[in-house]
């Protein structure tokens, strides 16, 4: 009895790794048998985050120029007289070749028909479909395309910081300086989902977000690089106000002669500074070119970087976590 119940045992265990492997190996074949390459690469895209582009080829056109919106291609019934500036997303393997010297036919365009949509919403915007003139239509590639990943600037209307210097003297009545409201602003992450008339772009966020649409133009999109660079020279002047502080305090203690005594002495401060910028302000190559190679780590925060944070907000993050840091280090 006593090996009659042991066999089994030992025999179950040494084949479930088979019986498993089999079933598995059963599962794939399944699976490659009942469907294409192609719909495996496409569930493997869908896995990975990347985004196919389904159906024939679309790309958003600006116009640079008047053009007339025909009904069918080769035909004389004018649908609309379009204006310069307005956005189209023209379809088809002619799309591609918009703006290079093979761009001749007829190409077939759908016209925004929405001027706003509801920023809590993922309704499929309206267009009118119709055909341009190629050779008779100035029309270019757009900043950006569909599926981009972007950035949307909003603008405070109503903002402390703003509202300060709008009081002084020398600013009353002018307007800002366009770097100032972009450095207190609202960034929100999103998708290109389509255009609206008045050649603005429609930012469309994950469900749920608050708000899940953006109408902005184009010069109110950052793309990644722009907001690495923007988060890059917000931290590095961080860094130097910092900097600035920190050997100001340092120097009125010299003046006062107490920098010989505890930890506020100069070689505490020397690695204070080299501390600073390689561990509390995380690195790369972003301001290499503006500061030299002193900064070659890359003065990106990530968490701001990763949270979209303005500008402003990364200053101060990194200002005060510096500031922080000094006072941790150079405290009694």
């Amino acid at each position: 009895n006593k090996s009659v119940s042991v066999v089994p045992g030992n025999t179950l265990r040494m084949l479930r790794p088979c019986v498993l492997r089999g079933l598995w190996k059963r599962r794939l074949a399944g699976r490659c048998i009942s469907s294409s390459a192609s719909s495996t690469w496409s569930e493997w895209a869908t896995w990975a985050g990347w985004r196919q582009e389904e159906g024939p080829p679309q790309r958003i056109l600006r116009l640079t120029g008047p053009v007339k919106l025909y009904k069918e291609a080769a035909s004389e019934e004018v649908l609309q007289d379009l204006t310069s500036g307005e956005l189209l997303i023209g379809v088809g393997e002619e799309a591609l070749q918009v703006g290079s010297d093979v761009a001749n036919g007829w190409l077939f365009v759908r016209r925004p028909t929405e001027e706003s949509v509801e920023i809590m919403s993922d309704k499929p915007l309206e267009y009118q479909d119709g055909w341009i003139h190629l050779p008779d239509a100035p029309v270019e590639m757009a900043e950006h395309q569909l599926g981009d990943r972007l950035a949307g600037r909003v603008d405070v209307p109503d903002h402390p910081v703003t509202n300060v210097l709008k009081a002084l003297p020398f600013c009353r009545g002018q307007e800002l300086p366009d770097w100032i409201p972009g450095s207190v602003c609202e960034l929100h992450t999103g998708k290109v989902g389509g255009v609206l008339k008045g050649g603005r772009f429609l930012l469309q966020r994950p469900s749920g977000a608050v708000p899940e649409r953006l109408m902005l133009e184009s010069s109110m999109l950052l793309t990644r690089k722009d907001r690495r660079r923007n988060t890059a020279i917000a931290a590095a002047l961080g860094l130097v106000f910092a900097t600035v502080v920190g050997a100001s305090i340092h120097l009125r203690e010299w003046l006062r002669g107490q920098t010989q005594l505890g930890r506020k002495t100069w070689p505490q401060l020397l690695v204070w500074l080299l501390y600073a910028p390689v561990l509390v302000t995380p690195a790369g190559k972003e301001c290499e070119p503006l500061f030299g190679a002193f900064f070659h780590w890359r003065l990106r925060p990530c968490p701001c970087y990763g949270l979209a944070n303005s500008p402003g907000s990364t200053f101060c993050v990194v200002a005060a976590i510096n500031l922080l840091f000094y006072s941790d280090f150079f405290s009694e």
